[in-house]
């Protein structure tokens, strides 16, 4: 799992803002900009978490804030908040972050996702010359906050509400499920019911015609022939959701990337299983069941070998309780993996250290995936 830090760090190195982030070159004087700022984020259209990254220029260098005088903590943002007229009391939740890039100290205010949008205040709220208006709906169009004078488009706002009424986004995770009513023109498909809600593949062109960059999931299918593709899930031109999507077989077989999972295998993490996972739960395996055409033969019997060296949790709950079962079990587990490694699994002519890596990661998924289901057992509680 990616953590902050490789997300903001990621964030930052793409030299420009965007819907969900906005960089500041330090801490706002003002404190309707910052409230004006805050409101544009919880509601912005991408409806997912967004960031406000302190210690950055509008161009991407890292400044940091380490000398700034007007710096803040959680306490401080929480109460800053805690005081504002937001209509119904909904109020955005926020989470403050601090860590070292370089020799600078850079803070990131995460505004998390919320079904409560749209969020407004009820009365003015002004700091100098500058005013963030009762009833005006503010919001963030790519790069861009809706000016404190005006109110956001018709249509941002109409979206904005279908989210607290549940109407927006969950039509586009409801209907994955719902296949039969999907059509597909070639990379696009569309949902009938709301064609406004498309899926959309990307090929990933570099990938495709350098084909070195392969997981060891490749080397257990029938042609380890790998490429990739970017998934966007869309509401009009908004991007939702986005993934990566792994291409296997040769074309047979199309899924998102799983995630990566680490267990230590020494109190000093020096050393550590790595395994690949889905959450039932999450988009990336709703999107895997989405893609996977039960009827085709070629297809299925490319998805079980996948499915073979991939753990599917049902909850992050039990994710969290099987990862710590493993640890408490680590070595009878790394000496049945010892044992199994000595069976290749891989037979391509690859680098020899290739070799070695790859195919005692196929071992691991599938030790792994048999060792979840006996933890399974010991269990009589949901997961």
């Amino acid at each position: 799992m990616v953590s902050l830090k490789e997300k903001i760090n990621e964030l930052i190195s793409r030299k420009y803002e965007g819907a969900y982030w906005d960089y500041k070159q330090q801490y706002h004087k003002n404190k309707a900009d910052l409230l004006h700022d805050i409101i544009c984020l919880a509601n912005n259209t991408e409806n997912r978490d967004a960031y406000l990254i302190f210690g950055i220029t509008d161009d991407g260098r890292i400044q940091g804030v380490e000398d700034d005088p007007n710096r803040k903590n959680q306490e401080n943002f929480i109460s800053f908040l805690r005081d504002k007229d937001f209509e119904g009391g909904y109020r955005p939740v926020v989470e403050y972050n601090s860590f070292e890039i370089g020799s600078h100290s850079i803070d990131v205010l995460i505004i998390k996702q919320s079904n409560r949008t749209p969020y407004y205040l009820t009365k003015d709220y002004g700091d100098g010359k500058k005013k963030v208006r009762a009833y005006h709906i503010y919001s963030r169009i790519m790069d861009t906050n809706t000016p404190k004078d005006k109110s956001a488009d018709e249509r941002v706002v109409e979206n904005l509400w279908k989210r607290r009424f549940g109407l927006f986004p969950l039509p586009i995770k409801h209907s994955l499920s719902d296949k039969k009513n999907w059509t597909k023109k070639d990379s696009v498909s569309y949902y009938n019911q709301s064609p406004e809600f498309t899926i959309e593949q990307i090929d990933d062109y570099e990938d495709r015609y350098h084909n070195t960059n392969r997981e060891f999931y490749s080397y257990y299918q029938m042609n380890s022939s790998t490429s990739y593709e970017t998934l966007h899930c869309k509401y009009y031109m908004t991007v939702l959701f986005e993934c990566q999507s792994v291409v296997l077989d040769s074309g047979r077989y199309v899924a998102p990337v799983p995630n990566w999972g680490f267990i230590p295998l020494d109190k000093c993490h020096r050393e550590k299983l790595t395994y690949k996972y889905y959450v039932k739960l999450s988009l990336e395996y709703q999107l895997n069941i989405f893609l996977f055409d039960e009827n085709s033969d070629e297809e299925r019997i490319a998805r079980d070998r996948f499915m073979e060296l991939v753990l599917l949790y049902n909850s992050e709950k039990e994710r969290k309780l099987f990862e710590s079962h493993v640890r408490k079990n680590i070595t009878d587990i790394v000496q049945e993996l010892e044992e199994m490694k000595k069976n290749n699994l891989i037979f391509e002519g690859v680098d020899e250290h290739i070799r070695d890596v790859e195919n005692k990661r196929i071992h691991t998924g599938i030790l792994l995936n048999r060792e979840l289901l006996n933890f399974r057992r010991q269990y009589s509680y949901p997961l």
